[in-house]
């Protein structure tokens, strides 16, 4: 017997009108409504399985995905044996691209890759092949940089920073470390161009104004906005007991005040930020105090509070000028960086390329620029390529990154048949490069499905879970509310992402 679909899980399997974004939590049946949307597509408006291009993320998710589609043919074709269109799909089935984007990428490349001079036969790097050719091929760098070697150049000055006598291994780390991050961005190379624009500090007078300094005071900012509510909490907690509030009231209004200050210069400049004093008066002693557990309390936020205060102060401290003469410092070095990373870059390519290899960051790079303009946009070959799909699923999207994002961009029909089902709270692979900021994006840009208008693009929110009872999934948003925020995990964990108990049993 089927089972019943919630309001929500019936609008992602029906709704047609555009971009459709579901924000799935754990439980509450991602995987079955996919292939229900799929199975609706296929007997409701008789569209062939392999119209559609489905992506998940790893291979083995891609093998249980196809076999719980061919279940639900099977199944169907049981009910009505007749059917020529459901037959059809047993066979096109196989033929549907249920894959990673890697594999994805790989189909594209070897049909079109010679465009790029890239040769059909090419062969995939996996990961400890990959790892051995990256380190063996930054030595031989690292060896041509000591023979002609600057003493006075960025290169000897990275030295002094990074090496210890003969010892270069941190270097080789921290480049490394680098040049996997950078990976995730659809042109590395230009992303290191971009970053030796912003370590120019010749026109920079605050710190604020760097990239760095900014994002800090960003994080500075909404520390102490949060830390002025908890204070002003406190404030209305002593109101409960007049001696609290006679003994407590004064030091906690002049705490929630110099919050607000900092909060307010903070978004300001630097300097003005770092000349606020956030004070912590001596409390007055209570006396006669009638209700214990209230006093603890108060005591409590005030001591988290002024925990957290001394470690935002340690991070925005100090004028700009001392700060960004240190800047200046390191600058040479910093410069020295980014060229050894970009000198490794095509240092690398050059042995991939010499044995015909490619490695999973090249699949995508090289997917790109064969779908994605100069101006951002979708080449010729991607219109071609994506007329054929009638809708690209993708799941797991909370684990894309930019280059992943832009190819799913570049084979829709201006992003209208474009269907992504994740969740951020499940993002656990950002030691992958995943981003978890682009599902958040698309999330904010596409307002919650209204009924009454039917307007795309849209999101829909499946909370329910069906695994859990509520003291299950009560303890599991009572420690989230206290752990989860946008400084500790991209979003705050209220209200709308909390999850609703659904098991009956």
């Amino acid at each position: 017997m089927a089972v019943k679909r919630t309001p929500e899980q019936e609008e992602v399997v029906k709704n047609r009108g555009g971009a459709l974004l579901v924000s799935a939590a754990a439980g509450s049946g991602k995987t079955r409504v996919l292939v229900e949307r799929l199975m609706d597509y296929i007997l409701q408006e008789g569209r062939n399985i392999d119209e559609f291009l489905i992506i998940t993320f790893t291979r083995a998710a891609a093998e249980e995905l196809r076999a719980r589609i061919a279940k639900e043919i099977a199944e169907a074709l049981a009910a009505q044996p007749d059917h020529a269109h459901l037959r059809q799909q047993t066979v096109r089935l196989y033929e549907t691209q249920i894959s990673t984007i890697h594999a994805f990428c790989t189909v594209l490349l070897r049909q079109w890759g010679h465009l790029l001079d890239i040769p059909g036969d090419f062969a995939l790097c996996e990961d400890e092949e990959a790892q051995v050719l990256m380190t063996r091929t930054l030595n031989q760098v690292l060896e041509a940089r000591y023979e002609e070697i600057d003493p006075t150049g960025p290169f000897a000055r990275l030295l002094d920073v990074l090496s210890k006598g003969r010892d270069d291994s941190r270097l080789l780390e921290i480049t490394l470390d680098i040049y996997g991050k950078i990976q995730s961005y659809p042109d590395p190379l230009a992303w290191l161009a971009s970053q030796r624009e912003a370590l120019d500090l010749s026109a920079v007078t605050d710190v604020g104004q760097t990239p760095w300094g900014s994002l800090l005071l960003e994080e500075a900012g909404q520390t102490a906005a949060y830390w002025a509510d908890q204070m002003a909490r406190a404030c209305d907690l002593t109101q409960k007991e007049a001696g609290l509030e006679k003994a407590y009231g004064d030091s906690l209004q002049a705490t929630r005040r110099s919050l607000e200050a900092f909060v307010q210069a903070a978004g300001t400049s630097w300097d003005e930020a770092a000349r606020v004093e956030i004070v912590f008066p001596k409390l007055k002693a209570a006396r006669g105090v009638e209700d214990p557990a209230l006093q603890e309390q108060i005591k409590s936020i005030r001591a988290r509070c002024k925990k957290a205060v001394e470690e935002l102060t340690q991070t925005v401290s100090g004028p700009s000028a001392p700060l960004l003469a240190d800047m200046a410092l390191v600058y040479p070095a910093m410069l020295g960086l980014l060229d050894l990373v970009e000198d490794f870059s095509r240092a690398y390519e050059a042995a991939k390329k010499q044995r015909s290899l490619l490695d999973f960051s090249d699949l995508e790079h090289l997917a790109v620029r064969l779908l994605v303009d100069e101006a951002g946009g979708p080449t010729p070959l991607a219109r071609q390529w994506g007329a054929r799909y009638t809708e690209i699923m993708v799941d797991e999207y909370q684990d894309t990154n930019e280059a992943q994002d832009m190819i799913f961009r570049a084979v829709s029909r201006e992003e209208s048949n474009l269907f992504f089902v994740g969740d951020v709270k499940q993002s656990i692979y950002s030691f992958r490069q995943a981003m978890p900021q682009i599902f958040l994006r698309r999330r904010a840009a596409y307002p919650p499905y209204d009924r009454t208008r039917d307007a795309y693009p849209a999101s829909i929110a499946l909370d329910r879970n069906f695994r859990s009872r509520a003291g299950v999934t009560g303890a599991v948003n009572f420690v989230f509310r206290q752990l989860m925020s946008v400084q500790t995990g991209d979003l705050d964990y209220g209200e709308g992402e909390e999850l609703i108990p659904g098991a009956s049993y």
